[in-house]
Order: C-alpha cells, then structure tokens, then sequence
C-alpha cells in the first residue's frame, strides 16, 4: 500500500457516511474517525516553536501599480447553458480522462459522442469504471482534470444536445 492508496482511502472515508474506519493491510494499520475527541492509541503530543522573522514594509501604492500594470484584459466565451446537459459521476473515484496514460483522451471539446460512448474512467476502491455517456451531441466542456477527485453527482462533461 503506497501513499497514493492511503490517499484514496482517506479521500473515499471523508466523503462517505461511515463514522469510523479500521484498516490493517501490507503492514499499515489505519485507523480514521468522524467522531470527535476519538482516542488515539500511542499517540504523541508534537509542539513546534516558529522563529519570527522582522517583514520590511514596502509602500503600498508601487505594488498596486505594478499588479495594474501587468494585468491582461480576459476575453471569455458566453455559452448559453439552456442548450448543455451534463454528464455526472456516478460515483466517488479518481477521474482518468485517457484508458491509459500513453494513450489520447477519449473525448476533447468540440468532439461528437453518441449513447454508449465512453467518454472518462472512475477509479472507485482500485476497480475502474467505465463511464458511458447518455447523450448525444458535443462536448462544449471538460469540467475536470485527469487525476482529479470527483463526487457522485458532480459534473464531468458539458454536452450541447444534438
């Protein structure tokens, strides 16, 4: 079990129901807990001391100044939401938007998908899950980023309905 595994576990507990959670595998033994004042065996108390350090005060105006000046104007596309439907996660994973990390995404915006295409994997409890999409059309957005953490219900994909 690595940190990435560890991470994933913590990850899924927190956004679970479970108030407690016990786990003994490869040599780590996890224990996590909603509940407050949980007792944790052979615990230590860890008091760190930070050094002060003096800050100089620089005026105020040449920093506003310099923001101002190096800030570029944002051009933004408008996308009427009333055409767009969402394809949601249906479940709490890791988000994988390629089969491998060799291989091409398997959509990008501006791409045609149709009923049953594949368009992402969740990765739930180290299963991974192909997620299919229920709507035909284009993908306007990618709401997520490979790797990325994702909800049950959360967004992953714009469509705008054919």
């Amino acid at each position: 079990m690595n940190i990435e595994d560890l991470k994933a576990i913590v990850s899924l507990f927190d956004h679970s129901s479970l108030m407690e959670l016990h786990l003994q595998q490869e040599g780590v033994d996890l224990q996590l807990s909603k509940r407050e004042n949980y007792p944790v065996s052979g615990s230590k108390q860890v008091v760190e001391t930070i050094e002060e350090k003096p800050v100089a005060l620089v005026p105020t105006k040449e920093i506003i100044a310099e923001t101002v000046a190096t800030k570029a104007p944002e051009v933004q596309e408008i996308v009427v939401k009333e055409d767009l439907q969402y394809i949601k996660s249906p479940i709490v994973g890791i988000v994988y938007l390629a089969p491998s990390p060799d291989d091409p995404t398997f959509v990008q915006v501006q791409d045609k998908v149709q009923v049953g295409q594949p368009v992402c994997i969740i990765e739930a409890m180290k299963i991974m899950n192909e997620i299919n999409t229920e709507i035909s059309g284009e993908v306007v957005e990618i709401l997520v980023e490979n790797g990325q953490m994702v909800d049950y219900g959360q967004e992953l994909f714009a469509i705008k309905k054919n």
